[in-house]
């Protein structure tokens, strides 16, 4: 009947052994309360009363017996059965006369994958970036097998398949190792290798290394990482260009069949800008595909040397510190006066005109009475709000002594709002943990690293106590400790002031840093990574325009979101209400244009992401409108390349799907032996053995039964003058 193959009643109360006595000692009181009535009652209707009052009993013991009602079917259903189908552009591979799809799809619609598909539940999924419903939902320009099965485990987790049968050439560049998490999968794999290996041969460049900023006049190593296949005794003349200029360019000799290797060319820039280079491995004769020989980059090169302005009143082992070390790199061209009286030969005075400050990329105050320099607010102010520069204050004896200068306040991050002296006390700063990876603070390269990098460092002599934080500052470090004054003051913090930066330190010394972990090989590593990520990052122009439009970067491969960032604040860096704005994108060789919104993300950020650009050169134009008109204009180049990492290695891993099958349970099979694999599959039913508990107890109908059951017994002897 229908399956069932039991029906049972069972309790769940945890005390039978005082429910079911209770039970018969009201269902015998019940009989012997209506046996004899006074005044007499007619037999039926004593035994109405007295049933009502059984039914009212056995509605309340079913209550506390919580009866639980099972029926168990046996039945059998068809193996559930999952066909993972690859779709990436890999399979448009050529192979014999026909493409990797073409011959799977023959497989797919032969009459045994007919036969097996009627004798299973079928599904079919498709993958190549993403994992898909339909062929047409699919990224075909790259390869995440791992995170496609990983989606589809969690998808089945409710009703899990029987069995993964997988169709690719096993090729995957994105995301983990499929072998890697096969072992974490429910479903054992079978999978069917479509590529038919062997192949001519092909080069292709695999990754590049740069540094992203140059300096005009110097070197900067370009590595290319070049891949290749069936390429024993081979040559391959790689080159960097500019254009259609070659810049620099070397061979290498291909001496294994397979293998990766790489090749360093060298970049000496001309001009500062931004400038787009293309590395390419020249094709040579017979090579399967050219589409993976070059890819571009993109750097940004700056002046050969940055001029800075290192000013102090009373130089001391700080100042012979930082200006040793600055003259040290090959960056940095420094001038130093000493502002002071009975300087000698170094005294100086600080610029007083205009175009003189401007000159420098960045502007050092060591110890600096801001009374002294009020004569020059103006030019200062204009230097960093106009001009963009960069200014690091050392706050010292002389600064704490001043008091405060409402002129350099406005500018500081963080200042006094009255005059507290420099106090003498030893303490360790402790970086901001929202900061950690700020280049003033980035003492190692993981964050346990960074707290600990700090917690170690010889402990800070001097602080000038600030207890004003100016709106819109970073705070990059803190005190451990606090003072009479301020509960936690700050040690290092930057602000923005228009396009020009301004970073403070209320702490000294930092000399003493170049001593640690000297005689370990060294060389006063923490000092120098601490002036080079400070100096670097005050110096390097971020373009961080209030209001801005930029791409997320130069070059995108193909395939890639093409992402574009937008910020809206006043010059206080607050949002901006009611911005709407757009990005148009026109290519180059076509009349095709795509125009999106930038859709807010809250706070003044905004965003707009195309997708699916075709390879090709584009123009872009972004705009943001506000309630008076036109608040921002900015236009550029961005480059699509046709670049896939599909097109990079395209030989096939049978290797790596025998891995994934082993380890998932299952067993990996060649296209050419998919008979084969049809026979191993176990295509017979599954016996599935269910139960289901229904619950009897707790239930409204109880309840009703049991109240029904009184209020009728009640009423009939309020009737009858038993009450």
């Amino acid at each position: 009947m229908a399956g069932i193959k039991e029906i049972s009643l069972s309790f769940l109360t945890a005390y039978p052994y005082l429910v079911w006595p209770a039970l018969i000692v009201l269902l015998v009181a019940a009989f012997f309360l209506y046996r004899r009535t006074n005044p007499p009652l007619p037999l039926y209707l004593r035994i109405v009363l007295a049933g009502l009052r059984m039914v009212a009993v056995a509605a309340l013991a079913l209550a506390l017996l919580e009866p639980v009602l099972s029926i168990t079917r046996e039945y059998e259903r068809p193996r559930r059965v999952t066909m993972l189908v690859d779709h990436s552009a890999s399979m448009n591979k050529q192979e014999a006369g026909k493409s990797r799809r073409e011959r799977m799809d023959s497989l797919l619609s032969s009459a045994s994958s007919a036969q097996v598909s009627s004798q299973v539940d079928p599904e079919y999924r498709y993958f190549g970036g993403n994992l898909a419903s339909q062929p047409a939902l699919v990224d075909p320009d790259r390869t995440a097998l791992a995170d496609a099965l990983y989606e589809l485990d969690k998808q089945q987790l409710d009703r899990p398949a029987d069995l993964w049968i997988l169709f690719s050439d096993g090729n995957t560049n994105s995301g983990r190792e499929p072998a890697d998490i096969a072992t974490t999968l429910n479903t054992p794999i079978v999978t069917i290798d479509m590529a038919m290996g062997g192949g001519g041969f092909d080069v292709g460049i695999a990754d590049l290394t740069f540094n992203p900023i140059t300096f005009v006049g110097q070197p900067s190593e370009i590595v290319v990482k070049l891949h290749w296949q069936r390429g024993d005794d081979q040559t391959v003349n790689v080159e960097l260009l500019d254009g259609n200029r070659v810049v620099d360019q070397k061979r290498l000799k291909l001496t294994t069949d397979d293998g990766l290797g790489e090749v360093a060319l060298r970049l000496i820039p001309e001009e500062p800008g931004q400038t787009l280079l293309r590395a390419r491995a020249v094709p040579v004769e017979g090579e399967e595909t050219t589409d993976n020989n070059q890819r571009y980059f993109a750097v940004k090169v700056l002046k050969s040397k940055l001029l800075v302005l290192l000013a102090s009143s009373s130089p001391d082992y700080e100042v012979g510190f930082l200006k040793r070390t600055l003259e040290q790199s090959d960056k940095y061209e420094v001038e130093f006066v000493a502002t002071g009286g009975k300087m000698g030969n170094l005294a100086g005075n600080f610029p007083s005109r205009q175009t003189s400050l401007n000159r420098y990329d960045l502007v050092i105050l060591h110890d600096p009475d801001p009374r002294r320099l009020s004569s020059r607010k103006e030019i200062i102010e204009s230097y960093l709000s106009n001009r963009g520069g960069a200014l690091w204050v050392l706050m010292g004896e002389r600064f704490a002594a001043s008091g405060p200068v409402e002129w350099m306040n406005r500018l500081l991050p963080f200042s006094q709002s009255r005059r507290v002296n420099l106090q003498y006390v030893e303490f360790n700063a402790e970086p901001a943990e929202g900061d950690l990876f700020h280049p003033a603070v980035r003492l190692a390269d993981d964050q346990s690293a960074i707290r600990a990098a700090w917690m170690e460092l010889p402990p800070f002599q001097k602080l000038v106590p600030c207890d004003q934080i100016a709106p819109g500052s970073v705070v990059l470090a803190w005190t451990t400790r606090p003072t009479a004054q301020v509960a936690r003051p700050p040690v290092l913090g930057y602000r923005r002031v228009g396009p020009g930066k301004v970073l403070a330190s209320a702490a000294m010394p930092f000399w003493t840093w170049s001593f640690v972990n000297l005689g370990f090989g060294a060389e006063a590593e923490l000092y120098h990574r601490f002036l080079e990520g400070t100096v670097t990052w005050l110096t390097v122009k971020d373009d961080f325009d209030p209001i801005r439009i930029s791409p997320e970067k130069e070059v995108f491969t193909r395939g890639e979101t093409v992402r574009f960032d937008g910020y809206a604040f006043d010059l206080g860096y607050r949002p901006i209400p009611g911005v709407t704005g757009a990005v148009k994108l026109r290519s180059q060789a076509a009349e095709d244009s795509f125009e999106l919104d930038l859709l807010s993300l809250g706070e003044g950020k905004y965003s707009a992401e195309f997708l699916n650009v075709a390879p090709g050169r584009y123009h872009y134009e972004a705009n943001f409108d506000g309630d008076q008109g036109l608040l921002k204009r900015a236009e550029g180049q961005i480059l699509v390349e046709a670049f896939s990492l599909e097109e990079l290695d395209q030989s096939g891993n049978a290797a790596g799907l025998q891995a994934l099958a082993s380890r998932s349970g299952g067993k990996a099979f060649k296209a050419e032996t998919f008979d084969e694999a049809l026979a191993y599959l176990d295509l017979t039913p599954v016996a599935v053995i269910s139960q289901k508990d229904y619950l009897l107890w707790g239930r409204i109908w109880l309840l009703i039964v049991f109240l029904s059951a009184v209020s009728v017994e009640w009423l009939l002897r309020k009737i009858n003058q038993l009450i």
